[in-house]
């Protein structure tokens, strides 16, 4: 059924831990999703239709995935899995909870591959990566790097949805590129433009150019783009810190066990709410349990 929303698709890989504070602030920023509520949802998006695809692996399933698995159940977010028949003690919790077991568990050999064969298919999609302290595993490497050979968008979680490029991925070599004398990365260039021949004088200006370009960019890199990360994830925090906090009953300054209540207007009194999620438009309060 067609929502008006923009559909997008995302897909996770990748071994790095990331706070839940910064998967929730950096996704529903960017994505445009609403407070929580009083029950740990997200208000959903006005903009967005997100769909999202989710590895259940012995090896792949890392607390990140998991992080990402929570804060999609708390905006009710259809989600697939692409499960190789391993597991961990965080699989049983993303393959439990899928809408529908037969449509949603995609049983495959290669997770990896799959992932990117699914998201190149879907419509407006992007990869999640996770690093470890700004670093890739072997395999989240390789996964990104298929992606943008694929024309995927890729971004780093970890990292407040840095854009990754092929500088983040040294051990890679991006679409073209071919190893020329020394070892050093050339661009294969196809063109039926004339040769052109340069004197001493000309190809000294060049090189000059290009000199100046290379420093230009070894500047950017261990400069400013080095702090655009840090500042970013620093900002994200600080609106964390900002948002309203749900109340917690103290006493003598321990938090105390809550349950919630809903208002019966048929009996005019304050009920318990019972297992699900209270009727829409219903009074809640928490109280003592």
């Amino acid at each position: 059924m067609a929502t008006g929303k923009r559909p997008v698709t995302l897909g996770i890989f990748g071994s790095g831990d990331v706070a839940p504070e910064l998967v929730c602030d950096a996704l529903n920023n960017q994505f445009d999703y609403g407070p929580e509520d009083a029950e740990g949802y997200f208000a959903p998006s006005d903009e967005f239709d997100l769909t999202v695809y989710l590895p259940a692996s012995g090896a792949f399933t890392s607390e990140g995935v998991h992080r990402v698995w929570e804060w999609a159940v708390r905006c009710e977010l259809p989600y697939r899995v692409l499960w190789d028949e391993t597991g961990n003690a965080r699989t049983v919790d993303v393959l439990g909870n899928v809408e529908n077991a037969e449509s949603d568990i995609l049983i495959v050999d290669d997770i990896s591959g799959a992932l990117i064969e699914c998201l190149t298919k879907a419509e407006n999609s992007m990869l999640l990566v996770l690093s470890q302290d700004e670093v890739f595993d072997d395999a989240t490497a390789e996964v990104a790097a298929t992606a943008l050979r694929a024309g995927l968008p890729v971004h780093d979680l970890s990292r407040a949805l840095l854009e990754v490029t092929w500088r983040h991925l040294p051990d890679h070599e991006p679409p073209g590129a071919e190893t020329g004398a020394g070892g050093q990365a050339t661009l294969s260039v196809v063109s039926d433009a004339p040769d052109v021949t340069l004197s001493a004088q000309e190809a000294a200006v060049v090189s000059d150019a290009f000199t100046q370009a290379e420093e230009l960019l070894d500047g950017l890199g261990n400069g400013l783009l080095t702090q655009i990360s840090a500042t970013r994830e620093s900002l994200i925090h600080g609106r964390s810190l900002l948002a309203p906090k749900p109340e917690k009953p103290a006493e003598d300054g321990e938090p105390k066990k809550t349950r919630l209540e809903i208002f019966d207007p048929e009996k005019n009194a304050w009920v318990p709410a019972g297992r699900g999620r209270p009727p829409k438009g219903v009074q809640k309060r928490r109280v003592p349990a």
